[in-house]
């Protein structure tokens, strides 16, 4: 009988061990744009730009409220990238379903200093720009806005969705060159 038993919680063991090793998963190819731009989940937050499948190579992006473990954001640079997609079981009710983890990145391209790009500043009244050490997206991003910080005030207070137009002037600086 104690054989018998040990034979059942034996196999037991065993199943729910292979259970584990075979979570549900899919090798997933994204193309990550060059800048971030401003989003709210949880709260507001900067999110990555990604085209996925058919989406790769047209003029369509998608922001991408996710992380993706192993993968390091770099500002100015187009990043094709293979991810590992696991789902998640019972994930908390405010997180995502899905686990992106990075398995190769596929290719880099610089993007040119010049290029010019929108990030939405102020969206259904959220403001994305903070002013505490100048300004910033987020207080992550430097803007320098030359002569468009009194433009830049003027919309952010009067109006309830302000999209700036920018070029990249470093890594952590971004110039303001248009407001819409």
């Amino acid at each position: 009988m104690k054989k018998l038993l040990l034979l059942i919680l034996s196999i037991g063991i065993f199943s729910s061990c292979s259970d584990n090793d075979s979570k549900n998963f899919e090798i997933v190819d994204l193309k990550v744009s060059h800048h971030r731009v401003t989003c709210t989940g949880v709260g507001p937050r900067l999110c990555l730009l990604v085209q996925q499948g058919d989406q790769i190579g047209s003029d369509n992006w998608t922001k991408f409220y996710d992380g993706i473990e192993g993968f390091d954001f770099e500002p100015g640079k187009i990043k094709n990238i293979r991810v590992r997609a696991e789902e998640i079981e019972n994930p908390p009710a405010d997180a995502s379903s899905i686990n992106y983890t990075l398995d190769k990145v596929v290719s880099v391209e610089e993007v040119d200093l010049d290029t010019q790009f929108d990030i939405e500043l102020k969206v259904y009244g959220q403001n994305y720009i903070t002013t505490e050490q100048g300004y910033q997206i987020l207080g992550q991003v430097n803007i320098d806005c030359n002569d468009l910080c009194g433009d830049l005030d003027l919309a952010l207070q009067n109006q309830d969705f302000v999209t700036g137009t920018f070029k990249r002037v470093s890594d952590d600086e971004l110039e303001l060159i248009d407001i819409e």
